[in-house]
């Protein structure tokens, strides 16, 4: 008995029963390894590139022999119900079946191909979620000081210096406070000991004080200001 081509080539030259009950096996497959994106009306892909290969009376067919899946689509493979939105709210981002879903802020439309899509819409019976305000971080400002400390990453641990392009955080200290951390790219440093400076600064979730380069001013031990944005080669 000569072995079955599965590749898409000998797939179109099988026998016609054999490709339709193959696309019925794909999505039986993809059902029940993603039902959530079956329920919401998305094809395996391999199934769906085969279907487009048929003529309409066999797509006819597929649709026929596929409709009994979609009538326990509301299930996933554990048997927990999948809640779908009704048929003519359909994501707009990318056209598929929404889900109803129960967050943080109550019920609300979610894409079916979420990761994939992060498509939402308002429900119904929550046109109004108790989102909170959002807020911005709090800036704190850092009056002129002197510099008495600077780390700058110039060299890899593997000895090779950071391309100029590359992110990386500095630190440094002022009258012996700090650390704050600047943002920068590659080994080129803003600051240097003795250099006096002003800033805001925000302080993130970890504690962390972020200093703001665009409201960097600074100046050179000798008093010249450094113009804005001015990034010294490391010495």
């Amino acid at each position: 008995m000569s072995k079955i081509d599965l590749s898409l080539d000998g797939l179109l030259n099988n026998d016609l029963h054999y490709k339709i009950e193959y696309i019925i096996d794909l999505q039986k497959m993809y059902k029940a390894e993603k039902p959530r994106k079956f329920a919401g009306g998305k094809w395996s892909p391999r199934a769906w590139q085969l279907y487009h290969t048929l003529d309409d009376n066999d797509k006819k067919i597929v649709d026929e022999k596929q409709s009994h899946l979609y009538e326990d689509a509301g299930e996933d493979q554990w048997g927990n119900k999948i809640e779908l939105a009704p048929e003519d709210i359909k994501c707009p981002k990318c056209g598929y079946g929404m889900l109803v879903k129960d967050g943080k802020y109550g019920l609300f439309y979610s894409c079916s191909q979420f990761p994939g899509c992060w498509g939402k819409e308002l429900h119904p019976d929550n046109l109004n979620p108790p989102f909170p305000e959002k807020k911005g971080k709090e800036k704190f400002d850092k009056e002129r000081s002197t510099v008495t400390s600077y780390i700058s990453y110039s060299m890899k641990h593997n000895g090779k210096p950071v391309k100029d392009g590359t992110p990386s955080e500095h630190y440094v200290w002022l009258d012996d406070d700090g650390p704050y951390l600047i943002r920068t790219r590659g080994s080129r440093q803003h600051l240097y000991k003795g250099d006096d400076c002003s800033f805001t600064y925000t302080v993130d979730w970890r504690g962390d004080k972020r200093l703001n380069r665009n409201t960097l001013k600074a100046w050179k031990k000798n008093g010249e200001e450094i113009p804005k944005g001015d990034r010294r080669k490391m010495l």
